[in-house]
């Protein structure tokens, strides 16, 4: 099976949003000191809130900055304008904007694009995924030779040590690490089998919904922790890997650590 009409048009949409992600000319903080937002976050939620929303007449919007916390019917958009909006601010070239479709409580489509590497991720359930046009899976490498993506809990820095002991225990296993601060982004290069693991204490769903997808439709496996499915109301620790045994190996790490969900964070 290919993609639908439907999933085109919202790759499309995502790659339009790409000529928006200008040189920030505002930006402020929305609490701590590394949680920012700049006006072209704001421009292209806009921008993806009202072409999304007359593609699918009836469904509704999850964005992180659309400032809207309730959820309803079987179609639901779950968007980041800007994944990676520290590293846009200081021109890293490693921000990302992502768009996934949820209906009827599972992932449908979704769409990552990278506009500093022209990469355009797109999949739909039970069609594959795919980079450029091009079908992409998985790598099959083992853990001893897999690359880790993680990070620190940034935004909620009591959680760094465990996830410093996560980090430690897995690259004493596998072949090395890398930290991008960009969750879409790196879940994006795992389906195209560019890096094998994925964990990240404490996540949103804009950040991990499109990636989430894009892995299982490129043969890979993810989990939103001690939840059922993907989780759309609270945020959640997040794992991923490209293997079965790879995903069962992390997955059996990160749940020593990380026995229960160390905090209460609903989001509406």
């Amino acid at each position: 099976m290919y993609p639908s009409e439907l999933c085109m048009q919202v790759s499309a949409l995502v790659r339009e949003a790409g000529k928006l992600m200008d040189k920030p000319q505002v930006i402020t903080s929305k609490g701590g000191t590394s949680n920012y937002v700049t006006d072209c976050d704001k421009t292209i939620q806009d921008f993806l809130s009202e072409r999304l929303l007359k593609l699918l007449p009836g469904s509704c919007m999850l964005g992180e900055e659309s400032n809207v916390w309730e959820i309803h019917g079987d179609n639901i958009w779950i968007a980041d304008p800007i994944d990676g909006t520290s590293n846009f601010i200081r021109d890293l070239g490693a921000s990302v904007i992502s768009v996934a479709l949820m209906r009827k409580n599972r992932l449908a489509v979704g769409a990552i694009y990278n506009p500093f590497r022209d990469e355009l991720y797109y999949a739909e359930q039970g069609c594959g995924a795919y980079l450029n046009g091009k079908q992409i899976h998985v790598s099959d490498n083992d853990f001893s030779h897999s690359l880790l993506f993680s990070a620190m809990s940034v935004y909620d820095k009591r959680f760094a040590p465990a996830c410093m002991n996560i980090i430690s225990r897995v690259y004493k296993e596998c072949d090395d690490f890398r930290r991008f601060g960009a969750a879409a982004f790196e879940t994006a290069q795992i389906a195209a089998g560019r890096g094998e693991l994925y964990f990240e204490m404490r996540i949103a769903p804009w950040d991990a919904a499109a990636g989430a997808l894009l892995i299982e439709e490129a043969g890979g496996y993810w989990e939103c922790l001690y939840h059922d499915g993907f989780c759309t109301n609270r945020l959640f620790p997040f794992i991923a890997a490209n293997t079965r045994e790879n995903f069962a190996r992390l997955r059996e790490i990160v749940t020593s650590e990380v026995p229960i969900i160390p905090y209460e964070v609903p989001l509406f």
